[in-house]
């Protein structure tokens, strides 16, 4: 079973491929080296708490978060669908309860529209 620092890596490094960002880039944000990344990605060494509100804020959500994920997510596979999906409800997140409102009721009209076109008869 991985321990908290691989699953938190895992968290780390599932988000930064999610936003495109190279170890490099993403320890720039920080202040830290790509090496250092790359040792909390692999688990090897443990993310200090100020970096990890540091991550936290690059992802554009908080420490504890990253930690709960962490925590509670047993597999995660890393796929192009598990990254849109997880890009896009970033972008869900940042959206106000107004706008979440209106994207909610047009993914409900687009999946209404597939049913229907599902179930119309071929010409």
């Amino acid at each position: 079973m991985p321990t908290l620092n691989e699953r938190i890596g895992a968290v780390i490094k599932r988000k930064r491929q999610r936003d495109r960002l190279t170890q490099n880039a993403l320890g720039a944000c920080i202040g830290v080296s790509g090496s250092y990344i790359s040792s909390i990605e692999s688990g090897q060494t443990g993310v200090r708490i100020t970096e990890l509100e540091g991550l936290a804020t690059q992802f554009r959500t908080t420490a504890i978060e990253l930690i709960n994920e962490a925590a509670g997510r047993d597999e995660y596979t890393f796929t192009a669908s598990n990254r849109e999906r997880d890009a896009f409800l970033t972008l869900y997140d940042t959206l106000t309860p107004e706008q979440r409102t209106l994207a909610r009721t047009f993914l409900l009209f687009l999946r209404e529209q597939q049913e229907r076109e599902r179930h119309e008869p071929a010409e």
